[in-house]
C-alpha cells in the first residue's frame, strides 16, 4: 500500500507535464515517451494505494492452487464443482504457479497490476490507431492514456487478484484487432473475454453485430462475421465440451447460485442494478458528458474516417452498462462490474473529438486507402488548417477528467476498499488458524468461504452455504438441514464481517441441536472488548476441537 500523498504528488507532476508539453507531443517522440513513462508510474502508484484483495478473488486462488498442485479444477479435492466464472484467469494463475512454484495471491496481484498498466498502454495505442489519419493523433492518444490511468474503477481492481483488469485489457485488445482488420484474432480475443468474465458474452456478441453491419455497408469484407465466429469457436467449442464433460452441467454452479438467490424478486434485481448504475453515473458524470458531446459531434459530422470504431466503443460501453442492470449490479465497491466503461468512453471521446476536428475534405473515402492526402502524404490537422485543436484546451480537459476521477476514487472508493482489506486480513488469519490446527479432511462450513478456505489450504473441506461451490446448495440456498445432515461439518464459521467486537453466545436455530457455540478471543484484544470469533463445534467433537484450536497461542477459548 502506498501513501495517498505520493499518489497526489505524482498526478500533479503528470498534470503539469501534460499541459506544458502538449504542443510538442504530436511531433516529438521523446516527449511522448517521457509523458507515458510518468503516466505508467502514476498508474502504478494509484493502484498500490488501494491494494485490496476481496474474498471473491480467494475462491479463484483456491481453484488455481488446486490445479497447479495436481488436484484439478476443484474447490475441494474430489468434488468437481464449477464455482467460478473466470476460467482463463484461473488457468493463467495456475500455470504461473506450476512453472515457478510461487504463491497464487502475489502472482495474481502482480498480473492484475500488469494488466491494468497494459490497459493504459493499449488505450494509447488504440486511440492512435483509430486516429492514424489525423496529424494530432499522438497527443490525443497520450491524453486517453492519462485519463485511463486515473480511472478509479480500473485502479482499484488492478491489485485485487480478480480477473477485472484482464477483462478490460481483452476488451480493448478486441477493439484493436478489429481496427487493424485481424478478424480471426478478434474472434480468439473475444473467446478469451468470454472465458474470463460472463459479460464477455455480451462483448463478443456486440463485436459480432458490429462486424455484420460493417460487412453489409462494405467497410469490412463480407466473410468477416463468419471468420470472426470461426476464430472464437477455436477455443470456445473445446472449452464448452470439456466443461460439460468434467462438471456435468452446462451452467456454472456460481451462476446458478446467483440466479437462484435473485429469482425471488426479479424487479428487485433490476432495481438494484439500476441503483448500481445510477451511482456509477453520478460518480462518472463528467465522462458521460464528454461521451454525449462526442456522440453529438459524430452525429453532426458523418462519414468521418474511423468514426465507426468510436461507435463500436460506445456500443460496448452501453452493453456493459445494460448487463450490469440485468444482473443486479455488483456487491464490491469501486464499480468493478463497470470497470471497462470509463476506459471505453475515454478512448471513444479522445478519438471522436479528434476525428470531428478533421477537415471535411478528408471524408470516409480517405480512410480505407491509408489516410493519405491528395499529395500522397499523411493528412495533417495543424493549426493552419483549423481542424484539430493544437492548443492546450484538450490537455486541460484531460487533466480535469483525470483529477475528478482520482479525487472521487480517493475520497469515496479508497475508504471502502481499506475497510474491506481489514476484514479480508482477519478472514485470512482465521483460515490460517483453522488450517494449522484442524486435522486433514475436517469439514468446515464458512461464510464467507473464499479467503478463509484459501488460507486454510486443501487439507480442509470447506462448504460454502451460499452455494457458490456446492451444486445442491446453489439450487437450495436455505437448506441448512443438508449442511448438517449430508455435509456434516465439524466446525461452522460465520465471520462475514471479520472479528466480532465482543462475544454474543448466540447460536443460529438451525445449528442449535447438533452444535454448541464456543467463542475464541484473539490475543492482544482489549480487556473489555477486542476481537472475537465464535465457532459452532459439533457436540461429539467439541472438547477435542477446542483443545486443538486453543493450542494456538493467538486464540483462547472463552466458553459461554
Amino acid at each position: 500500500m502506498i501513501a495517498t500523498g505520493v499518489v497526489v504528488a505524482l498526478w500533479v507532476c503528470l498534470a503539469v507535464l501534460l499541459v506544458a508539453v502538449w504542443p510538442r507531443l504530436s511531433g516529438h517522440r521523446g516527449w511522448r515517451l517521457a509523458t507515458l513513462a510518468v503516466t505508467v508510474a502514476a498508474s502504478l502508484a494509484h493502484q498500490l494505494a488501494y491494494g485490496t484483495v476481496p474474498d471473491e478473488a480467494h475462491v479463484g486462488f483456491r481453484y488455481a492452487r488446486n490445479i497447479a498442485d495436481g488436484y484439478g479444477p476443484v474447490f475441494n479435492p474430489g468434488e468437481p464443482v464449477e464455482g467460478y466464472t473466470d476460467f482463463a484467469w484461473i488457468v493463467l494463475l495456475a500455470l504461473v504457479r506450476a512453472i515457478t512454484g510461487a504463491e497464487v495471491e502475489p502472482v495474481a496481484v502482480t498480473l492484475g497490476i500488469g494488466c491494468a498498466l497494459g490497459c493504459v498502454l493499449v488505450a494509447y495505442t488504440l486511440t492512435g490507431r483509430i486516429l492514424r489519419w489525423s496529424g494530432r493523433a499522438p497527443a490525443f492518444a497520450v491524453a486517453a492514456a492519462v485519463v485511463t490511468a486515473a480511472t478509479g474503477a480500473l485502479a482499484a481492481y488492478g491489485p485485487s487478484g480478480l480477473a477485472t483488469p484482464l477483462f478490460v485489457l481483452l476488451v480493448l485488445t478486441l477493439v484493436y484487432t478489429l481496427v487493424t482488420g485481424h478478424v480471426v484474432l478478434a474472434g480468439l480475443v473475444a473467446s478469451l473475454a468470454v472465458m474470463t468474465r460472463l459479460d464477455g458474452v455480451v462483448v463478443a456478441v456486440v463485436a459480432c453485430g458490429w462486424l455484420v453491419v460493417a460487412a453489409v455497408r462494405g467497410r469490412m469484407p463480407r466473410p468477416s462475421p463468419a471468420v470472426y465466429v470461426a476464430g472464437a469457436a477455436v477455443l470456445l467449442v473445446p472449452w464448452a465440451a470439456w466443461r460439460i464433460t468434467y462438471y456435468g452441467d452446462s451452467v456454472p454452479t456460481a451462476v446458478v447460485a446467483r440466479l437462484v438467490r435473485a429469482s425471488d424478486s426479479l424487479v428487485g434485481r433490476f432495481e438494484a442494478g439500476w441503483t448500481y448504475v445510477t451511482d456509477f453515473a453520478l460518480t462518472y458524470q463528467v465522462f458521460l458528458l464528454v461521451a454525449a458531446v462526442t456522440i453529438g459531434l459524430l452525429s453532426y459530422r458523418r462519414r468521418l474516417p474511423g468514426a465507426t470504431y468510436v461507435w463500436l466503443l460506445l456500443a460496448l460501453a452501453l452493453a456493459e452498462t445494460g448487463y450490469a442492470i440485468v444482473i443486479g449490479g455488483g456487491t464490491l465497491p469501486a464499480w468493478g462490474q463497470l470497470a471497462a466503461v470509463p476506459v471505453l468512453l475515454t478512448v471513444a471521446a479522445a478519438s471522436g473529438v479528434a476525428l470531428a476536428g478533421m477537415p471535411t475534405t478528408s471524408g470516409a473515402d480517405a480512410a480505407p486507402t491509408g489516410g493519405r492526402g491528395a499529395s500522397g502524404e499523411p493528412s495533417r490537422g495543424g493549426a493552419g488548417s483549423g481542424t484539430v485543436p493544437t492548443g492546450r484546451g484538450v490537455a486541460v480537459v484531460a487533466v480535469v477528467l483525470a483529477g475528478l476521477s482520482l479525487t472521487l476514487g480517493m475520497t469515496r472508493t479508497l475508504p471502502a476498499m481499506q475497510e474491506l482489506r481489514t476484514v479480508e486480513d482477519e478472514l485470512d488469519e482465521i483460515g490460517d488458524w483453522l488450517g494449522e490446527r484442524l486435522t486433514g479432511g475436517t469439514v468446515v462450513s464458512a461464510v464467507p468461504a473464499g479467503a478463509l478456505a484459501d488460507a486454510a489450504g486443501p487439507r480442509l473441506y470447506v462448504v460454502d452455504p451460499s452455494g457458490t461451490t456446492d451444486a445442491h446448495l446453489a439450487r437450495n440456498p436455505d437448506d441448512h438441514a443438508y449442511i448438517v445432515r449430508d455435509r456434516m461439518p465439524a466446525v461452522v464459521v460465520d465471520a462475514a464481517g471479520g472479528y466480532l467486537p465482543h462475544r454474543t453466545c448466540r447460536i443460529r436455530t438451525e445449528y442449535a441441536g447438533p452444535y454448541e457455540i464456543v467463542p475464541f478471543r484473539r490475543a492482544g484484544a482489549e480487556p473489555t472488548g477486542g476481537r472475537w470469533v465464535e465457532l459452532y463445534l459439533h457436540r461429539p467433537q467439541a472438547d477435542l476441537l477446542t483443545e486443538r484450536l486453543t493450542a494456538d497461542p493467538r486464540f483462547t477459548a472463552k466458553p459461554c
